[in-house]
């Protein structure tokens, strides 16, 4: 599959999502993927999102009819799985905060 022009530039505006959620992502990883379509199976192309966190990595699959949407919801979802990781990490430092002051 040849990445055109286009595509990387979408797939950068779409990163930028996770780049304002931290400042600890280490790093991320976007691999595309196209297979020959069948006509029985509709989505063909593969986006997989490979998000580094201090202790923990994330990784997204999203199947879809159109790169560009795959490539959209690979990486909302991958946005979203490093806010929920990021979200449990802040109750639990809380919660620890609270039992050492009690």
């Amino acid at each position: 599959m040849q990445v055109t022009p286009a595509i990387r530039a979408f797939a950068k505006k779409q990163s930028t999502k996770l780049g304002k959620l931290s400042k600890k992502i280490t790093g991320a990883r976007l691999f595309l993927e196209t297979v020959s379509k069948k006509h029985n199976d509709p989505q063909a192309n593969t986006a997989t999102y490979e998000v580094d966190v201090p202790g923990k990595n994330v990784v997204v699959k999203a199947h879809a009819k159109d790169l560009y949407q795959a490539i959209a919801l690979a990486s909302n979802s991958a946005a979203r799985q490093v806010r929920k990781l990021f979200e449990k990490r802040r109750t639990k430092q809380r919660q620890q905060e609270r039992s050492i002051k009690e």
